[in-house]
């Protein structure tokens, strides 16, 4: 994998850090300031799409083994 793919990979698992950061903190500001109007439902809503989708995806980023993709539309060579 070229310098430029491993550098986008990097960018790309950067990105996704700041919005499940962001989404962390709008789920905290839900949960913490507003109150009577539903926050927990909200709040563990977004609690959920974050355990559940955002984190495995950050997994998923993590673990890709940049010696089997190619550059292009990242074949994984197997």
């Amino acid at each position: 994998m070229k310098a430029s793919a491993q550098t986008e990979l990097y960018l790309i698992k950067q990105e996704l850090g700041s919005i499940i950061s962001e989404l962390e903190g709008i789920e905290n500001s839900i949960r913490n300031e507003f109150e009577g109007i539903g926050n927990d439902i909200c709040a563990n809503r977004l609690r959920a799409v974050l355990d559940d989708r955002l984190y495995k995806a950050r997994k998923t980023l993590s673990n890709i083994d940049t010696s089997k993709v190619r550059e292009g539309f990242g074949e994984v060579v197997c």
